[in-house]
């Protein structure tokens, strides 16, 4: 069968579809991967073939306009699906949720160009599936469209269908006349501008047909869905060993410290300041392998004697020699580090899932965290010390790889997948076919 990947123009999205894209590929389907010119490279090292729809995202220096914008929680007012209750919303915050995350995250994600290139292709390709990020809704409009079958493909905690099954709750119980969805109304919109209709809009075009899960079943949020599970395999792009991590460290243990691209200023741009963190690290009998730019480590100046400071190192390679890492919550390096059984020291960055990742990390017992509005040196090097010191941190994280381990692999849900395409694919387009694809495979 034929089979479309979609994410949206991050490198950290399309590097939670690689492992599932190239078990679909070994099998001997045809695959493609479909997003912005901004990860096309990324995808052709990855060995996958590339398809560009729309012109460059610039996610980053929209995220960074954007995040200037945001309250100190960096939260979209408290309105962002980042928020951890769980207790019922009030139906006016979870309409300004769904309000700002629609005109902010999935318009933005999916603009009008990408959305008409994506269709346009899916109608000249005709795939069976589409595998789509859960925030980048042109895959299930094209799937519609061309009669594909289609699932989301989890880069994390469901946040979406969390959220949006709260929103939908509370809007069954509004009078008709007040029922206002605004992401429904911009599916809707966007249908009958690509050839659909209106009423073709259901709730599978947000949450999919199925959803492939790579999360621990122990710390998924109980939803009424359905899932395929699936084991997590890192992968962390193109990279070659360094001598040095072939060495053992000569503390005896050693430490990663990873606070990501937004995180890693010298000022600290998110919830802590790399400076605070190297702080908290200086003395402890341990070797501190941590990742930060040439930029960012002429900002600090000296680093403590027992820091390694390095541009990148695969944390795939790099976590199975380290007793615990220190990260800001991205999901790809709290799966990396759970698949390893890597006791965590999560300081939240509070954007979209890292907040309800630390919370499950801390139930699991593999790790802990840090709230936001406490963080200090003196508390980060009091939670290292517990976390390097007490084995109970070590016997969690290896429960939780057990768990992992005992999930079927990409390769093993490929005949489920199978099923399931043959199940919900139409296979007779919805719209005419568009237009030429303004894209181009790679």
């Amino acid at each position: 069968m034929r089979v479309l990947f979609t994410t949206m123009a991050a490198r950290s999205h399309f590097y939670a579809q690689v492992s599932m894209a190239s078990a679909l590929r070994t099998a001997g389907h045809e695959v493609v991967v479909a997003s912005q010119p901004d990860v096309l490279d990324d995808i052709v090292r990855a060995g996958l073939t590339a398809v560009q729809v729309g012109p460059d995202l610039n996610l980053e220096p929209e995220t960074q306009q954007a995040n200037e914008s945001f309250d100190d929680d960096r939260n979209l007012g408290g309105l962002a699906m980042s928020n951890t209750r769980y207790d019922p919303y009030p139906w006016e915050h979870a309409l300004g949720m769904f309000t700002a995350m629609t005109s902010m995250v999935f318009q933005n994600v999916c603009p009008e160009p990408m959305v008409d290139d994506l269709v346009a292709f899916a109608l000249d390709w005709r795939p069976d599936l589409v595998v789509w990020d859960p925030l980048t809704l042109a895959g299930p409009i094209a799937a519609h469209l061309c009669g594909a079958a289609h699932a989301r493909l989890l880069f994390g905690p469901d946040q979406v269908a969390r959220n949006r099954t709260a929103f939908r709750a509370l809007l069954d119980r509004q009078p008709p006349e007040l029922r206002d969805d605004p992401l429904a109304e911009w599916l809707s919109w966007t249908l009958e501008r690509c050839g659909g209709t209106a009423h073709d809009v259901g709730e599978d075009m947000i949450l999919g047909q199925w959803t492939i899960d790579p999360t621990p079943t122990s710390m998924r949020t109980p939803l009424d869905l359905q899932y395929v599970p699936v084991r997590y395999v890192p992968y962390n792009g193109p990279s070659s060993l360094p001598e040095w991590l072939r060495e053992p460290s000569s503390h005896g243990r050693r430490l990663c410290l990873t606070l990501g691209v937004s995180l890693g200023e010298a000022a600290g741009a998110g919830t802590v300041a790399a400076r605070d963190v190297l702080d908290a690290v200086d003395g402890l009998d341990v070797e501190v392998v941590a990742t930060l730019s040439q930029e960012i480590r002429a900002q600090l100046g000296d680093l403590p004697p027992n820091v390694r400071a390095v541009d990148f190192v695969p944390l795939n390679a790099l976590l199975p020699t380290c007793s615990a890492i220190v990260h800001h919550g991205g999901s790809g390096t709290f799966m990396t580090a759970l698949a390893h059984a890597v006791p965590q020291l999560i300081v939240p960055d509070m954007m979209w899932d890292s907040m309800e990742k630390s919370l499950a990390l801390d139930r699991s017992g593999a790790g802990m965290f840090v709230d936001a509005g406490q963080v200090s040196p003196d508390l980060l090097r009091e939670r290292l010390v517990t976390l390097l010191g007490d084995p109970s941190y070590a016997a969690g994280a290896d429960r939780v790889r057990t768990e992992i381990l005992g999930t079927p692999s990409p390769n093993d849900i490929v005949p489920l997948l199978e099923r399931l395409t043959e199940a919900h694919r139409t296979g007779a387009p919805v719209a005419r076919r568009l237009k030429s694809p303004s894209t181009a495979a790679v």
